[in-house]
């Protein structure tokens, strides 16, 4: 693999995660989060998530685990920021399904009715 090559995919791998964690960014932003750049950082998110679903941080130890409980505890989580966010928890538990869950996170993110605000935390 050539240097080039190699600058090329860190790139491309980059891009990916901004584009994976601008959602988390923002919701934790509008929330009035004062950690909300830990969106960036991996395995640091998960506290945030955490944070920001008003879940216990030994939740991250389940989120790490084999895949059935780290899915339904991820979702779980999800359903909470949903419900923070003024959405219908169901929104939350489609953050599982891969696709699918960088159009539902910017919807959380970025959609928000006339007439409805986030909830600070804290």
């Amino acid at each position: 693999m050539s240097q080039s090559q190699a600058i090329g995919y860190l790139l491309i791998l980059l891009g990916a995660n901004i584009i994976y964690f601008l959602p988390l960014f923002t919701i934790a932003y509008k929330s009035d989060h004062q950690l909300s750049w830990l969106a960036f950082i991996p395995l640091a998110n998960l506290w945030l998530l955490c944070d920001l679903g008003d879940k216990p941080s030994w939740w991250i130890v389940c989120m790490l685990l084999a895949p059935p409980v780290n899915l339904i505890f991820l979702a779980l989580v999800w359903m909470s920021i949903a419900e923070t966010t003024n959405k219908s928890e169901w929104w939350g538990l489609l953050m599982v399904f891969p696709i699918i869950n960088i159009f539902v996170g910017y919807y959380l993110a970025f959609y928000e009715p006339e007439d409805v605000k986030y909830i600070a935390e804290k």
